[in-house]
């Protein structure tokens, strides 16, 4: 009984750290209203606060593998989040430049990559099986769940001024609560792990970093187009905008609720088929003359992520002993595939010769459907 109670508790500990993982998309309800505050910066150096942090993300990931073999992973968990929370605190409290808010992003940052290979680490490393792809298909949606809530709840907190918007960071709390209770207090150490001898570590995951680096490019470029496409297509004001990017973090949600079933019978091939959700989606949002269409299309392309990634994240234990940098690695590369998200837009322009938003969705149908193909190929495994 006690057993099960501290398995509820450690679950619980897993999904609520993940409500930072996507904790980038919190400064947009605000980015408008600081680039009235700042109005001498250029729209794009506005727009740079909400990527700078994945820079930071990518090497913090990394050194969080790394640390992960001589510091417990409650310790790593327990940091990123209080450095999560306190930049938010931070930006609310100074906030007189957009150079010091450059560097709440950068602690932003560092927090989220501290934090982001924990959570599926500690799944890859304690459960198996079934429960093993329910709990990546629900952290996932955690981290959807979260992205929402920021998203909802910095609207609101910036009725009071804009600065308060960041006190959505806060949301790393429950987080904090729930990792001292839950998440065991171990080391994995150098000389433990002479103990249980270690294969030597291979690359056997680049198929799947290659994979979550071209997805996340793809599935980044939804919300950051959405607004533009609503106002070229005159479906709205910033109002419609906002749904429709809930809408794309709903369907992620309700999806990786449903990934443990699906993956129970499809097994690897739920990659494909999230390559096919992203183009369907996408060519849905790009022909979309009305409300009704966009909604169905957001949902579909948002569904798309919680296919992926999952699955993705589950190749991280595919090496035993090294399921923290495995995951790391991963969420590494498709960090890159976000920060670069905006040379598909340049691409597309030069292509088709025309900056109309609808091409740039018409371009992550296209070269969605080319990765479901590719992935749908049999592929041997990896020994």
């Amino acid at each position: 009984m006690t057993d099960r109670k501290n398995t509820g508790i450690l679950k619980c500990a897993i999904l609520t750290m993940s409500f930072v993982q996507m904790g980038t998309n919190g400064i947009a309800p605000i980015l408008a209203q600081i680039a009235a505050e700042f109005p001498s910066a250029s729209a794009s150096a506005i727009q740079f606060l909400m990527t700078f942090p994945s820079i930071f993300c990518v090497i913090f990931t990394m050194l969080a593998a790394l640390l992960s073999n001589r510091l417990p992973k409650k310790i790593l968990a327990l940091a990123g989040l209080s450095i999560v929370s306190a930049g938010g605190v931070l930006a609310c409290l100074f906030h007189g430049s957009l150079e010091i808010l450059f560097v709440w992003a950068a602690f932003l940052g560092i927090g989220i990559g501290m934090t982001a290979p924990i959570a599926p680490s500690l799944i890859n490393e304690l459960f198996s099986g079934a429960e093993r792809q329910t709990l990546l298909g629900l952290q996932n949606s955690a981290a959807n769940v979260g992205s929402m809530l920021m998203t909802f709840l910095g609207g609101f907190l910036a009725a009071a001024g804009w600065n308060f918007g960041y006190l959505v960071y806060l949301l790393g709390i429950p987080g904090i609560l729930f990792t001292l209770k839950g998440v065991p207090s171990r080391t994995v150490s150098a000389k433990d792990a002479g103990e249980v001898r270690q294969p030597p570590f291979r690359l056997v995951i680049l198929p799947e970093m290659l994979i979550a680096f071209v997805f996340l490019m793809l599935f980044s470029s939804g919300p950051a187009n959405l607004s533009m496409l609503v106002e070229e297509r005159a479906l709205g004001g910033s109002a419609v905008s906002g749904v429709m990017s809930t809408l794309f973090l709903l369907g992620g949600t309700i999806a990786g609720i449903l990934y443990g079933r699906i993956a129970g019978k499809l097994g690897e091939k739920t990659i494909p088929l999230g390559g096919i959700l992203l183009a369907v989606g996408a060519l849905l949002i790009s022909a979309a003359g009305n409300v009704f269409v966009l909604s169905a299309g957001c949902l579909i392309a948002g569904s798309s992520i919680s296919m992926v990634m999952p699955c993705c994240m589950g190749a991280a234990s595919r090496l035993p002993g090294y399921e923290t940098l495995s995951s790391a690695m991963i969420l590494s590369s498709s960090n890159v595939g976000v920060f670069i998200m905006p040379l598909l837009t340049s691409v597309t322009a030069v292509v088709t010769r025309s900056e109309a938003t609808s091409y740039r969705f018409v371009a992550v149908a296209l070269i969605a459907a080319v990765l479901a193909v590719i992935t749908a190929l049999p592929r041997r495994k990896a020994s």
